[in-house]
């Protein structure tokens, strides 16, 4: 009997077990989540915080299908581990059985976008001609798949499914485009962008999933850390090579704002022209000052770059300087050497300890100072500490027994000891 009741225990407690597992896929398959990973240590975590509780307050008040939430990765360490995090904070967003990887800058604006961006439908229908003027206007940039059902629709939606995190994707009709596109063939991708548009060639642009890849950046754009690093992710044959002025008004490089302009000087796939609001992210690659405006052409393959050897001053000098580039006569410097990337790392510190005392002398100075000082207090113990003298016995003190290994007092012979035992016996 008890062994009757013990299976049918453990039946019972399978069967809820089963139900709960059941109801937790479904859970997790019909709902969407968008989840930090963090760190309780991590500074930037804390500071981090604010922005990721406002991000799930509009979410809610938007009234979104996506939960906002956020896991300790240090207490669900199988977690952590199972979804590969590495560094904090880690943003993904779940959709199913799959996940997306938020790479963009840690801002409200730009998490809830990419939120319900990716959160929708992969590929969007534009249905009418006012839906489409109404997309252009909120987006820079849109990659259109035209006509019906066919092989290039099937790699569309592929190639859709992984760049989703990055821009957005639509489906139209012929009849809803402006009057100014024309196809020379239907079906056909277009992508729309810097106020014109640009056909996919299935000849000349090859792998479609490349040339989504490479067109989903404008021509000329202000460029940030996060899209630098997405720039250094595309494939070789486009070069890695940027171009930027370190001021948004430069007259120089916006000379080539226009793709046209661009195109009849160089091939696409040479370069990516864009701006930066600042020299931070320069400085500490060529660990140097760098005035403003400049030009720097950057190769995100190796971290190199090159720099113009006399002042640009007319798009002839540019034009000088950047065949210089291509044909290899320009120096190129940097790289990500083992060197190099130790006087990075050592320029980095530096810079981060002269900001902080820039920023906050007296909590630097109490930050560096407190471990400096009790270093230099066990230093300064330890030198002048005086040795202990060998011991030496006292005069007319007993010195105490010695034991042997089992503890017990050695029996020491005394000169005479047989002479006095001989003489007991002869007295008894």
């Amino acid at each position: 009997m008890p062994l009757r009741f013990f299976l049918i225990a453990l039946l019972t407690i399978y069967a809820v077990l089963c139900c709960v597992m059941c109801l937790l896929c479904n859970f997790l398959t019909f709902h969407f989540f968008i989840l930090q990973f963090y760190a309780p240590w991590c500074a930037y975590c804390h500071t981090f915080e604010p922005i990721w509780h406002d991000v799930g307050a509009e979410l809610k008040s938007m009234g979104s299908s996506v939960n906002v939430g956020k896991i300790d990765s240090t207490v669900h360490t199988s977690i952590a581990s199972e979804f590969n995090i590495r560094g904090y904070p880690t943003i993904k967003l779940f959709k199913g059985e799959l996940s997306f990887d938020y790479k963009g800058p840690r801002t409200k604006d730009a998490i809830i976008e990419f939120t319900n961006r990716v959160s929708g439908p992969v590929v969007r229908k534009l249905s009418s001609v006012q839906l489409f003027q109404h997309v252009m206007s909120r987006h820079d940039l849109i990659f259109v798949y035209i006509g019906g059902e066919s092989l290039l629709k099937k790699e569309y939606y592929k190639a859709a499914t992984e760049y989703i995190v990055h821009t957005y994707f639509f489906t139209a009709s012929e009849e809803v485009l402006p009057k100014a596109v024309t196809l020379q063939d239907v079906p056909a991708v277009a992508v729309f962008k810097d106020r014109t548009y640009y056909l996919y060639n299935e000849f000349l642009d090859g792998d479609l999933s490349f040339w989504i890849n490479r067109e989903r950046f404008p021509s000329y754009f202000q460029i940030d850390s996060f899209s630098l690093y997405q720039m250094g992710e595309l494939s070789k044959p486009v070069s890695g090579k940027f171009i930027w002025s370190m001021k948004r008004r430069c007259q120089i490089p916006e000379l080539f704002v226009n793709k046209d302009n661009i195109d009849f000087f160089f091939s696409p796939s040479d370069y990516q022209f864009g701006f930066m609001d600042g020299n931070e992210y320069i400085n500490g690659l060529i660990m140097g000052e760098v005035e403003m405006p400049s030009i720097i052409v950057l190769n995100m393959t190796i971290d190199g770059y090159c720099l113009p050897e006399s002042k640009i001053e007319t798009i002839e000098d540019l034009l000088r300087f950047l065949n210089s580039v291509l044909d290899g006569s320009a120096k190129l410097l940097g790289g990500n050497g083992f060197l190099q990337h130790s006087k990075r790392s050592l320029y980095k510190a530096k810079s981060t300890v002269v900001s902080m005392f820039q920023a906050a002398p007296f909590f630097s100075c109490f930050v560096f100072g407190l471990p400096v000082g009790i270093v230099g207090l066990v230093i300064w113990g330890t030198c002048t500490a005086v040795p202990a003298d060998d011991e030496k016995p006292v005069e007319g003190a007993t010195a105490s027994p010695v034991l042997d290994a089992r503890g017990k007092k050695p029996i020491e012979l005394q000169p005479n000891s047989t002479e006095k035992t001989e003489e007991a016996k002869k007295e008894d």
